[in-house]
């Protein structure tokens, strides 16, 4: 099929384009209005889709979020009521919150336990049954296939149906891409729509056809949406147009999926051949790629696909890649001559690696039994909550974050987040700051050869310390060998370190914080590609 546009996307399957054979269709389309159920292209369009489905009727809207709407308000009409969907689903995340605002019920989303699809075990679990007034009880489960591009297993729909029949609730499946499904199953539209009460179907999202998603399921459900649809501002006159070009690309294009999915394994195995990750099971058009293991992220990409006139879309190391019709085989291949091309070059893909380590390593540093914060998720938090840790003085102060069993309270902090640590009488304090800073005499050597240098422990100008406070300095290792020398010197003199000696110090210190930082190195170690890149474009040039 040829492409129209002037170039090929992959951002989404609804970003097909209409062609001349469709406008020659369109052209034949009735002119009769179907607010008043008198446009013939309509309904010869809505029989078609529900005889194809095994329903009795069907409804043709403007979107697939509008027959998605229509369904659910059509089934939840007496309040308080809630629904059960996946948590991935498009009616949970891409709607608007149109379930909670249109129909007045609750949601429940659900996480698969298999990480695929919901199961019966899934939907037990977060019934609720009309037995007490405390909870919204379950009128609606809405499934969607295909999801991400995987398939629902029909042995689990059947399940499921059994299941919402025995508790006498409604099934309604988002089957936008349902036409994908059963061409790579093999299973007909009208064996996965009998188990569902409504099932809404997109005619723009790989059928090609301009606008569009229809509605279908029974007379009464039907008669009472298409109420709704005016209700909601969806009703359409002269809709015969459109609908006469929705029914062509059911019968043009939806046979062609079988080779889209053929394109979509053709380009999966060549994204793993160059070191990508495929995140979910291609079972149809859609892949999900990771590319931290190929050495290049989405954007590297997407500005060398752009030259070639190929559009995607995605950002860091994750992407989403979407076949359709439209995609020819020549422009799989100008896409996998893209990936070699950006595989070829030779990139600072071990400095990158050596950076992740070092993070990796630290982050495990902070997990270890001996680390002062005991958890390396817990970095630094909002400076504005000031607060500080308070226990009392027969409670000795080893760790920032004692056992459950000891005397801990939190209280607001008039002095500066950035003030060091000090001691009152009877009781010992600790800053945000030094909550969140790991042990000075307990640190693990990092993966890199390290160096001893010597810290003072409070470098704060002005601040009264405690008498009986030890005035020494504590090792702290780091990698600012060129401040090791005077650091040094400091420490092995006998006099108590002046504000000079301080301010030395800690000018080490804070060189080793920035050498340590991960998210800092990992910026140094991405200026270096870049730099290196940049020099090896030059010389291939």
């Amino acid at each position: 099929m040829v492409n129209p546009l002037p170039y090929s996307d992959f951002r989404s399957d609804t970003a097909t384009a209409p062609t001349p054979e469709m406008f020659e269709a369109m052209m034949k389309s009735s002119l009769g209005d179907d607010v008043y159920y008198e446009d013939d292209s309509v309904k010869a369009l809505e029989k078609y889709v529900a005889t194809l489905c095994g329903h009795e009727a069907a409804l043709y809207c403007s979107s697939g979020t509008m027959t998605n709407q229509l369904a659910h308000r059509v089934h939840l009409c007496n309040p308080p009521q809630s629904a059960m969907v996946d948590i991935r689903s498009h009616v949970f995340n891409y709607e608007a919150g149109g379930i909670s605002f249109h129909s007045q019920a609750a949601v429940v989303p659900i996480m698969p336990a298999n990480g695929h699809h919901l199961t019966v075990e899934d939907l037990e679990q977060r019934l609720v049954q009309d037995v007490d007034v405390h909870y919204a009880p379950t009128r609606v489960v809405s499934l969607e296939n295909t999801l991400n591009g995987t398939i629902m297993p029909l042995e689990e729909i059947v399940r499921i149906r059994a299941f919402t029949n025995e508790h006498n609730v409604k099934l309604h499946l988002d089957g936008a891409r349902l036409w994908h499904a059963s061409i790579a199953t093999g299973i007909s539209m009208k064996e996965y729509c009998s188990h569902f009460d409504t099932i809404s179907l997109c005619l723009s999202k790989g059928i090609g056809a301009p606008i569009g998603s229809i509605l279908v399921g029974s007379e009464q459900v039907i008669k009472k949406a298409r109420h709704f649809r005016l209700l909601f501002g969806g009703g359409w006159r002269q809709a015969g147009f459109l609908a006469e070009a929705a029914l062509w690309c059911i019968k043009t294009n939806w046979p062609s999926m079988e080779k889209t999915h053929q394109q979509a394994k053709w380009l999966e195995q060549a994204l793993e051949h160059v070191g990508c990750f495929i995140t979910n099971p291609v079972d149809t058009n859609m892949i999900w790629i990771d590319t931290t293991d190929a050495g290049f992220v989405v954007e590297e990409l997407m500005e060398e696909l752009l030259l070639e006139g190929i559009k995607i879309t995605g950002s860091g190391t994750a992407a989403r890649l979407v076949l359709h019709y439209q995609i020819s085989d020549k422009v799989i291949e100008t896409f996998i001559g893209v990936l070699r091309k950006l595989t070829s070059t030779p990139r600072m893909k071990v400095l990158i690696d050596m950076t992740l380590v070092a993070m990796r390593e630290e982050c495990m540093s902070m997990d270890s039994p001996t680390s002062s914060l005991g958890r390396g998720s817990q970095r630094e938090q909002n400076p504005r909550k000031k607060l500080e840790l308070n226990t009392t003085a027969s409670e000795p102060a080893q760790d920032p974050y004692p056992s459950p069993k000891s005397k801990v309270s939190f209280s607001p902090r008039k002095e500066s987040f950035d003030k060091g640590e000090s001691e009152s009488e009877g009781k010992s304090e600790w800053n945000v700051r030094s909550l969140f800073r790991r042990s000075t005499k307990q640190r693990p050597r990092s993966w890199y050869e390290s160096a001893e240098v010597l810290k003072i422990d409070d470098m704060n100008q002005g601040e009264q310390k405690d008498p009986s406070e030890p005035k020494h300095l504590d090792v702290r290792r780091t990698r600012s060998l060129d401040l090791l020398p005077e650091a040094r010197s400091i420490s092995v003199s006998s006099k108590e370190p002046t504000e000079d000696d301080g301010k030395k110090v800690k000018k080490a210190s804070t060189f080793h914080k920035m050498t340590q930082s991960p998210s800092k190195a990992f910026r140094r170690a991405s200026v270096r590609v870049q730099r290196w890149s940049t020099l090896l474009s030059k010389d291939r040039n």
